[in-house]
């Protein structure tokens, strides 16, 4: 067996390495963090905002059925 492998400068070598890359693996899912709570809070503001155009959507299509209704009633329309 080749003993250059089980000599502790190498040793080192690894654990130094395993040691930096676990840091920039932190680093990596903090600031993926941060960016899924910046995305979760536009979404949220998204949501709100579909809310407030369905409520004009659905303000919209009642006139839009009373107008309708009204012209129907016109007697230039009716005789048609």
């Amino acid at each position: 067996m080749d003993e250059s492998i089980m000599q502790p400068i190498i040793q080192y070598g690894f654990a130094g390495m395993c040691g930096i890359l676990l840091g920039i693996l932190v680093w990596l899912i903090s600031k993926l963090l941060a960016i899924l709570e910046k995305t979760n809070s536009v979404i949220a503001a998204n949501t709100e905002a579909i809310k407030i155009v369905e409520g004009h959507t659905s303000e919209t299509i009642t006139l839009l059925k009373d107008l309708r209704d009204r012209i129907l009633q016109l007697k230039c329309v009716k005789d048609k």
